[in-house]
């Protein structure tokens, strides 16, 4: 029989980050996985992001500054907060649940695209530093709009139509399983995640390297200066 511990606290806050892993350390004996999903979305920009997309000029710069804090700060510090125990545990995992590309540059969303996008490289960063550490870092995202309140009821959509939450526990699952201990520095997405089939089919079709790594190129480096790890 499992059980569950609720900690709030605000992912821009040292302290509170801190106290949620320490609770959580003390409760359970310790922990094995990061999921940052914790985020302020569209909608804190505008009801209607279809029919109604503001200039970045007529942003609240405030509110672009908390939506940036939250969406790529909050991860970056959970993780830093996080990542010294499961390393020292020798396995762990970091989920950092970011969006589609497109959705990345969609105007008339504030920050949240740009937010996303920063936490897409950091992982790749993540993933990179951790290496060879037993703890992996990974994306996974909803593969289109989701049925939750990011999505205000003002645009119009079908809710059926919309990518549901529930997508996202099957590939969490897996990620979070033994059976991913060799997957890291990927991009799932949850929508196209097809448990029939088998494991490198499932893989091949929902995935993808970190930030797109492979189809950018990379900087020309001085003599001596080896290329970034794709």
């Amino acid at each position: 029989q499992g059980c569950a511990l609720s900690v709030p606290a605000d992912v821009t806050d040292t302290e509170k980050s801190q106290v949620a892993i320490d609770c959580t350390i003390d409760a359970f004996g310790g922990f094995d996985i990061l999921i940052n999903d914790a985020a302020m979305g569209p909608q804190f920009f505008t009801d209607n992001f279809v029919a109604h997309t503001p200039k970045f000029w007529e942003h609240d710069i405030d509110l672009w500054h908390r939506v940036l804090t939250v969406n790529a700060y909050g991860p970056q510090l959970m993780a830093t907060v996080a990542a010294p125990h499961l390393v020292d545990r020798g396995w762990g995992r970091i989920i950092n649940v970011t969006t589609s590309l497109d959705t990345m540059y969609l105007r008339g969303c504030g920050a949240y695209g740009p937010s996303k996008a920063a936490l897409e490289a950091n992982t790749r960063i993540m993933a990179q530093d951790l290496d060879g550490t037993g703890v992996t870092a990974n994306v996974l995202i909803p593969g289109g709009p989701a049925n939750t309140r990011m999505i205000p009821e003002a645009t119009g959509f079908d809710r059926d139509e919309l990518v549901q939450p529930e997508v996202m526990q099957p590939p969490v699952n897996w990620l979070c399983s033994t059976d991913a201990d060799d997957i890291s520095n990927m991009r799932f997405i949850a929508a196209m995640w097809d448990e029939s089939l088998p494991r490198e089919e499932r893989i091949a079709a929902a995935g993808a390297p970190t930030a797109w790594a492979q189809i950018g190129s990379v900087a020309k480096r001085p003599g001596g200066w080896a290329d970034a790890e794709r």
